[in-house]
């Protein structure tokens, strides 16, 4: 499945009650991520057209797509996640929402996302979990619609590409526990799974955030150590008589 049939039904998704409660959910959990971020530009890619991330203390946020489309931010940036046009070691923070889930090059985008981070700088990524009820419940659904038309990346996967890409894992949460419901009034009725799941921080949620940050080897030149060349002369001697009458 191309990438901008996946945007579609995502972006259909999203407008529904049970993609509407996780949205909520995600940027809560994304916001609350960013209140110690401090910096310039703050990147963003998303199925979504527009991403509302809350007030934060980045000057610039820019939202990467694929494609121009109808009704997109005015912060809209159209570029390959790929092929980003931003320099190296200049972006504060970037953010991946489910942007991974859609991607065909997921492993080559957050490569290129680790590139123009900032040593120091943070990658957020927010993905569905295959572990639990959302992974179970894909297993036996169609896969031309979301959320389940997504790759749903395993968290273990996803740290050791961060650790090939030159990130390290700062923190991992675990977001929505309950039943992928779209009816809201039985949703009502699990709620009480994530007053007790999530206290525990099991892996088995439908949603997972992971925050890394790049991590930039630091050497300290050394000095040579100049030394003087020893040459050794032979020993000057006195020529005797008969050598000078030669």
């Amino acid at each position: 499945m191309s990438n901008d049939q996946s945007r579609q039904f995502f972006q259909t998704w999203y407008q529904s009650s049970l993609g509407d409660s996780v949205l909520q959910l995600e940027l809560a959990a994304i916001g609350a991520e960013l209140d110690s971020a401090v910096g310039y530009y703050l990147v963003t890619q998303s199925p979504l057209k527009d991403v509302s991330l809350g007030n934060h203390r980045l000057r610039e946020s820019i939202l990467i797509s694929p494609a121009l489309e109808l009704g997109a931010s005015c912060r809209t940036v159209v570029a390959r996640a790929s092929e980003l046009p931003f320099e190296s070691d200049g972006v504060d923070v970037h953010v991946f929402h489910h942007s991974l889930d859609i991607s065909t090059t997921p492993h080559d985008d957050l490569r290129e996302a680790a590139r123009t981070l900032l040593p120091s700088g943070k990658l957020i990524i927010v993905g569905f979990n295959p572990w639990g009820l959302w992974g179970f419940c894909r297993l036996f659904s169609k896969k031309t619609k979301a959320p389940w038309c997504g790759r749903f990346i395993a968290h273990q996967r996803l740290e050791d590409w961060l650790k090939v890409a030159g990130l390290t894992l700062e923190s991992k949460r675990f977001i929505y526990y309950e039943p992928p419901m779209q009816n809201s009034h039985w949703r009502l009725r699990f709620t009480w799974l994530e007053k007790i799941l999530r206290p525990l921080k099991l892996p088995f949620s439908g949603v997972y955030m992971m925050t890394a940050t790049k991590q930039v080897r630091r050497y300290t030149p050394l000095k040579p150590r100049w030394t003087k060349a020893r040459v050794r002369v032979p020993p000057l001697t006195k020529p005797t008589t008969k050598e000078m009458k030669e």
